[in-house]
């Protein structure tokens, strides 16, 4: 009898989350949402699903319900894509990829980012884990380009055509915020997910925690997009800087980090940007090809900067407050960086895209306003050392208007998968 009454107290003891759910595009139908009766659409469960709930996606291309490019979950919940259809067996990054992405035509798009957790009206006690795992999230189908060659977006709708505008939101966005359990605390992971095409003014990948969020993100690509790659922020500022939300980013690739338009200056072109009231620990990523910074540090966290690859960003490696500082120089003149820091290289590699998005990226106009009338010999520097990283001619002289033919041109899914790395041992893989 004792033993039996120890046993239930045990079971009571563990946590108890939600079900599992299951979507296939080409198998599903109905709200069923099982392995032998899949759900259409992830969207087509929302308001279904409940905290701790686990989504289980096959593969396939996923445009949202009723083709609105968007999915909003208002509770934790799991997403886990990369499955066969009949869910037998996981391939995120080759023979069962969920990609999600969304149609610009429909007349339901909306502008919210295409998977986004938002917590921040959630008052329940239960605060399950929160993982993000196998999703390739492309927004080129969401976006308004100029033509059929997808080689410049237009951030504006065009009512003639029936072109809705750019998504000025990320991609994936995470938003974990205050509940009503005190005692608890945030565990959040996003891993082996390729992020790209998408136009935001700030994080392509965007997660935000709370008091003593342990947040894991590792093995993600995050590619072509404007803002910023990933940003990491908080929902809690204390005074003292304690108990803040701590970051763990491991073998990401961030490349090819635009800034929001050619002429912007100040808030976009970062590879990764990180909130005050937050601490990071980086380890085996690349941080490359960015129209202004590797790390945009101007709100000075602690930081600590390990074996990472750090190259090819036009205006500086590293900017702490408003210092800019290249990274052969970061261990010296870095003042909120973990004096443990080390191991950090900068080195050309070659990225494997094909000729005609190198060409097309090569097009583009960058404009520095600040070197409009200042010496940019450094800048045109670094251009020509991505140019020479691309395989491309280098060029000589300046850009001198804020015109581009070409402005965050389409990335394809299989360039995106030849481009993930590893680089140089640095960097995502496949899983």
């Amino acid at each position: 009898m004792l033993k039996r009454y120890l046993c239930v107290l045990i079971l009571l003891s563990i946590p108890m989350w939600g079900r599992d759910w299951y979507v296939s595009i080409n198998r599903g139908k109905g709200k069923v949402g099982t392995i032998e009766q899949p759900a259409k659409d992830l969207g087509n469960i929302i308001a279904l699903l409940q905290p701790g709930d686990v989504v289980h996606i096959a593969e396939g291309v996923y445009l949202g319900r009723g083709e609105n490019g968007s999915d909003v979950v208002k509770v934790p919940i799991s997403i886990i894509g990369g499955y066969a259809d009949d869910f037998s067996a996981r391939d995120p990054w080759g023979a069962h990829s969920t990609i999600l992405s969304g149609n610009n035509a429909s007349p339901n798009w909306v502008s919210t980012p295409r998977i986004f957790i938002d917590l921040n009206l959630y008052r329940q006690n239960e605060m399950p884990p929160i993982r993000v795992d196998g999703l390739i999230i492309d927004h080129a189908g969401r976006n308004h380009y100029s033509d059929e060659s997808r080689r410049k977006i237009v951030r504006k709708a065009n009512p003639k055509t029936g072109s809705n505008p750019t998504p000025d939101m990320g991609a994936l966005v995470i938003g974990a915020s205050k509940t009503n359990n005190p005692s608890g605390t945030w565990q959040i992971t996003v891993e082996n997910c390729i992020i790209m095409n998408a136009a935001p003014t700030q994080g392509a990948l965007t997660v935000s925690g709370h008091k003593g969020s342990q947040i894991l993100i590792r093995n993600n690509a995050i590619l072509n997009n404007t803002g910023v790659g990933i940003f990491l922020g908080s929902k809690y500022v204390p005074s003292d800087k304690s108990d803040v939300p701590a970051f763990t980013l491991e073998n990401n690739t961030i490349l090819f980090t635009w800034k929001y338009d050619p002429v912007a200056q100040s808030f976009s072109g970062n590879a990764l940007e990180v909130d005050g009231a937050t601490t990071a620990t980086l380890r085996h990523n690349v941080l490359a090809f960015s129209d202004r910074f590797g790390i945009n540090n101007a709100k000075q966290a602690k930081i600590l900067l390990e074996n990472n690859l750090i190259t090819g960003n036009v205006e500086a490696d590293y900017l702490e407050f408003n210092t800019r500082i290249g990274l052969d120089d970061i261990e010296d003149e870095a003042n909120v960086l973990d004096p443990a820091s080390s191991g950090n290289i900068s080195k050309s590699f070659k990225v494997p895209v094909s000729p005609a998005w190198a060409k097309d990226y090569a097009d583009r106009v960058l404009v520095d306003r600040n070197a409009m009338e200042a010496d940019i010999k450094a800048q045109e520097s670094r251009v020509n050392d991505l140019r020479s990283m691309l395989g491309l001619p280098l060029q000589a002289g300046t850009v001198d208007g804020p015109e581009s033919p070409v402005w965050l041109n389409c990335l394809s899914v299989e360039d995106a998968l030849k481009a993930v790395g590893p680089h140089e041992g640095f960097g995502a893989k496949k899983p």
